[in-house]
C-alpha cells in the first residue's frame, strides 16, 4: 500500500488533517486501532476556542456545529458558598461555544465515508520505518500484517500510541506532572441548568457543570486519584455534585440517567521534540493537558494547522522551512495554554494536606480572575485561546 501521508489515529487530529489533505487533492490513510464504534463512543471535551470553529469552518466540516453548538456567553465560578458571574465572556465578539468533540468526529467520520476517504479500522500500527527519507507503518489489521508507505507520518495516535515511540530522545526531551487526584464524570440524560454551570471550588474538591446538547449534561467531581466507580451510586453522585454547587439560593441539579460514568486521571504533559524526520507528532501524541482548561481538543487544531502547511509546501514547492520548525512553532502555542490549563487546575482542585492559607490563596486568585480589569482580560483571553501563528 502507498499513499502520501500516513495518519495514524482517528481522533479528531487525525480526522481533520485527513480532511485538509482531501481538500488540497493531498492522498491520505487513516489507521486506527480501535473500532468504529468505540472512536464514536468516546466522551471527550466539548468547548471550543473561536480559532477551532473558525478552522472546522474553513475546511468544510462545521455545517452541524453552527446549527447545534451552545454559545457560552458567561462563565460561572463558585467558591465560598458564593456564585460569582462573569458576564460579556468575549473579546469582540469572539466567543467559547459547547459542541461535543464526539460530535465534531462523528461528523469527520460521515465526510470522509461519504467521500470514500480511506479511514482503517481495527488496524494497529506497531512500528515506523524509514523515517528520515522513506517511512513504513507497520500495521496489523484482520490477525495479518501490512505495510504502508508514505511520504509522511502523522502519529495522531494520543498519549500511548506508538508514533512518540518512534522520536529519537522523546523521552528525555519530556516533562510531566502527574496530579494526586481525579475526575469522575458523568454523561446524564438531564435538561443542564444555565444558573449551575461553570467551576465550583468546594473544601470536598471540585465540580464542573457543563453541557452536551440541552438534553444531555456532562458533570465532574474532583475524587481521589485510585477511586473505584462502583463505591459511587447514583445518587451519591447527584447528591456530591448539588452539595458543591451549593451557593445558599436553593437551586438544584436536574437529575436523571447517567448514561455513562468514567475516570480521568490529571497529568500535565508536553514532549518538546514533535518531529524526526518525516514523523510529526499531533495533539495528545505531544502534549496533555488537565480538562479543567479544555484545552486538548484545540490544542491539538493548532498541531494540524501547522502540520498540514509543512506538508503542503513541501509536496508542492519542496519548501522545508516549515517542517524544519514545525516543533518550535507549535510549542510556541502550547507552552502559554498548557501552563494556563495547569494554573487553572491547580487554583480550582483543593490538594491532599491542603491548608487554610493555599485555600486562602486560591480565592483570592479566583478574585482576582472575577473581579480586577487585568484579572478579567487575563482569564477570557486564556480561555479563548493565543492566535494561531500558520
Amino acid at each position: 500500500m502507498k499513499t502520501q501521508v500516513a495518519i495514524i489515529g482517528a481522533g479528531p487530529a487525525g480526522l481533520l488533517l485527513a480532511q485538509m489533505l482531501k481538500n488540497a487533492g493531498i492522498d491520505c490513510v487513516v489507521l486506527e486501532h480501535r473500532s468504529r464504534d468505540y472512536v464514536l463512543g468516546r466522551i471527550r471535551a466539548g468547548v471550543l476556542e473561536p480559532g477551532t470553529v473558525e478552522t472546522l469552518s474553513e475546511h468544510g466540516v462545521a455545517d452541524r456545529l453552527h446549527r447545534e453548538a451552545m454559545p457560552n456567553k458567561q462563565m460561572m465560578l463558585r467558591w465560598n458558598g458564593a456564585v460569582h458571574v462573569l458576564k460579556d465572556f468575549h473579546i469582540d465578539g469572539r466567543q467559547l461555544v459547547t459542541y461535543g468533540q464526539a460530535e465534531i468526529v462523528k461528523d469527520l467520520i460521515e465526510i470522509h465515508e461519504g467521500d470514500g476517504l480511506p479511514l482503517r479500522w481495527e488496524a494497529e500500527a506497531f512500528a515506523i520505518d524509514g523515517i528520515e527519507t522513506a517511512p513504513k507503518v507497520r500495521f496489523r489489521q484482520d490477525g495479518k500484517d501490512h505495510v504502508l508507505e508514505a511520504e509522511f507520518v502523522a502519529g495522531c495516535d494520543g498519549y500511548r500510541g506508538v508514533a512518540r515511540r518512534h522520536i529519537p530522545g522523546a523521552e528525555a526531551l519530556s516533562f510531566v506532572n502527574e496530579y494526586p487526584f481525579a475526575w469522575l464524570g458523568i454523561l446524564a440524560k438531564a435538561a443542564p441548568k444555565p444558573s449551575i454551570r461553570g467551576y465550583a471550588h468546594h473544601t470536598n474538591g471540585a465540580a464542573i457543570g457543563s453541557a452536551r446538547s440541552p438534553e444531555i449534561g456532562r458533570l465532574y467531581l474532583q475524587v481521589p486519584r485510585h477511586t473505584d466507580l462502583n463505591d459511587w451510586s447514583d445518587d451519591a453522585i447527584w447528591d456530591e455534585l448539588d452539595h458543591r454547587f451549593d451557593d445558599g439560593s436553593g437551586e438544584r441539579l436536574n437529575r436523571g440517567e447517567i448514561l455513562q460514568k468514567d475516570l480521568a486521571l490529571l497529568r500535565g504533559f508536553i514532549c518538546t521534540r514533535m518531529r524526526h524526520g518525516r514523523l510529526f507528532l499531533a495533539g495528545d501524541a505531544a502534549h496533555i493537558v488537565p480538562p479543567s482548561g479544555a484545552k486538548g481538543l484545540n490544542l491539538a487544531i493548532g498541531d494540524v494547522r501547522v502540520l498540514f502547511e509543512a506538508v503542503r509546501r513541501n509536496l508542492e514547492t519542496g519548501a522545508t522551512e516549515l517542517m524544519e520548525n514545525y516543533s518550535a512553532i507549535c510549542l510556541r502555542r502550547i507552552y502559554p495554554m498548557v501552563h494556563w490549563a495547569n494554573r487553572l487546575c491547580e487554583t480550582l482542585h483543593v490538594f491532599p494536606g491542603q491548608t487554610d492559607f493555599q485555600t486562602k490563596m486560591q480565592h483570592e486568585t479566583l478574585r482576582k480572575w472575577f473581579y480586577t480589569e487585568t484579572g478579567r482580560q487575563e482569564f477570557i483571553r486564556s480561555m479563548l485561546g493565543a492566535p494561531y501563528e500558520v
